[in-house]
């Protein structure tokens, strides 16, 4: 980890900062999560708004398995989250799958290219072959998002995912090829500057 923290120059000239996940994040990760609207946050996989949860992802920290980072800004708040989720053992050990989310004041300022191109980068360290976003077919934001990445839509899954409120809806799982990706962030990342570091 020793090529972090990274600073990175978003779109409106502002500075973030990029980091793994810490244990002593939980009080800001709860703050990040209860700020973000409630539309946003009824798509997630986990209820984030519950501080119960958010205490599981700080305490089971393992980046053998779950690769978490954040964006804080500098003001010191956490406006973003990603994580990479992998396998050992099994059919899918080659495959990572993508999460993440920004705050909603950070969104269309590039910071989830930023985040995106980190979880690629692990990938790649990781030896994976291939990366997977699963989204809700209503998730048309961050649809857009993978697929200006290059993810394609690869299947989907009639009324297989039930959001937070109950409302069922169909599974798009996209999947992108790590080596894929890369022609893909240099275009998107030629846009943005870095402040110390390198992409």
């Amino acid at each position: 980890m020793d090529e972090y923290p990274k600073q990175v120059a978003l779109t409106d000239g502002e500075i973030v900062v990029l980091r793994p996940l810490q244990r002593d994040d939980e009080a800001a990760l709860v703050d990040f999560f209860a700020r973000l609207p409630r539309g946003s946050t009824q798509f997630l996989k986990h209820d984030v708004r519950d501080p119960a949860v958010v205490r599981t992802f700080v305490e089971d920290i393992d980046p053998d398995t779950v690769w978490a980072m954040v964006a804080v800004n500098e003001g010191g708040r956490i406006v973003g989250d990603a994580t990479l989720h992998t396998t050992k053992r099994g059919w899918r050990r080659h495959v990572g799958e993508v999460r993440g989310v920004v705050a909603e004041d950070y969104r269309r300022k590039r910071l989830a290219t930023a985040l995106v191109h980190e979880l690629v980068d692990q990938a790649s360290v990781r030896g994976l072959h291939k990366l997977q976003a699963d989204i809700l077919s209503s998730q048309t934001d961050a649809r857009r998002v993978f697929e200006r990445l290059g993810f394609r839509v690869e299947a989907r899954l009639s009324e297989h995912a039930t959001d937070l409120e109950g409302n069922v809806h169909d599974l798009l799982i996209l999947t992108n090829p790590v080596g894929e990706i890369w022609d893909k962030m240099e275009d998107l990342i030629a846009g943005m500057e870095l402040a110390g570091g390198k992409f």
